[in-house]
């Protein structure tokens, strides 16, 4: 049976355990449909005297909202937003084939959709705020009934440059918690088909093999410092496609004497 909308989604909480459980192919597309968030570790944190629980007017405000996004239908083009996405999109295909990191690569192909999904739900949410608090919740109520695209006309101006911030943050920790998890994992499923060591250690973009490298280089040198990444995943031939895809994309330029060298871009 085909559904055409996906109407609903599930939370689940638990423990590293219980969600290496859950997901066991790493790379048949169920991962990539998770948001994977982290909760502070307490194991030595102390028993707080009052937990911190929602006030009445929190609560109240949270189902005045509720009651509102129903009432919020229909389609519409959010092109700053999805401005904000290609440009985080691009900046990771970048890093990724900086460090020839496939798993990176892959992951950011989903994880940018679903923190477009995020934010829009945030901005959604600010304009029925901004809705309340201007006209209550049965003058936003009915303004909407009356107004079917009044929401709409909001929502574009709720593409602040704050919510373009939140854009990448969400991107960024949706990210970092795919590789945190299963970042060695989906490597060793590409590798081997099998799972590998839990411990994974995520590199920034100033350890990357390619900002590691000089200006000018050899290909064995591109081959130590993958080496020195990769660990026993790097090969010769793997540095050889890594550089191929260099000089494909415009970051490197193959030298007359067989040296390669930055392009600076």
């Amino acid at each position: 049976m085909h559904i055409k909308e996906l109407l609903w989604n599930i939370v689940m909480c638990g423990t590293a355990d219980a969600l290496y459980r859950l997901v066991t192919n790493y790379t048949d597309g169920l991962l990539s449909r998770f948001a994977i968030s982290r909760t502070p570790d307490n194991t030595f944190a102390r028993l707080e005297d009052r937990p911190y629980i929602l006030t009445e007017r929190q609560q109240e405000r949270i189902q005045m909202v509720a009651h509102l996004l129903p009432l919020m239908a229909g389609e519409i083009s959010l092109p700053k937003l999805e401005e904000q996405s290609r440009i985080w999109v691009e900046k990771i295909r970048i890093q990724a084939m900086k460090n020839d990191d496939k798993v990176m690569a892959r992951c950011r192909l989903r994880d940018h959709v679903t923190a477009f999904r995020m934010t829009t739900c945030l901005m959604l949410c600010l304009v029925c705020e901004r809705l309340i608090k201007q006209y209550g919740l049965n003058g936003a109520e009915q303004r909407l009934k009356a107004d079917p695209n009044l929401w709409k006309r909001m929502l574009q101006k709720a593409q602040t440059p704050a919510m373009m911030e939140a854009y990448d943050t969400i991107a960024d920790s949706l990210l970092d918690n795919d590789l945190y998890f299963f970042g060695e994992k989906i490597a060793r499923a590409y590798e081997n088909n099998e799972s590998a060591q839990e411990n994974r250690i995520r590199m920034g973009k100033n350890d990357t093999i390619y900002e590691r490298l000089p200006e000018v280089f050899t290909l064995d040198m591109a081959y130590q410092h993958s080496l020195a990444v990769k660990g026993a995943m790097a090969s010769r031939n793997a540095a050889r496609m890594m550089l191929k895809n260099w000089r494909k994309q415009g970051i490197v330029i193959l030298c007359d004497d067989g040296t390669y060298k930055k392009t600076g871009h």
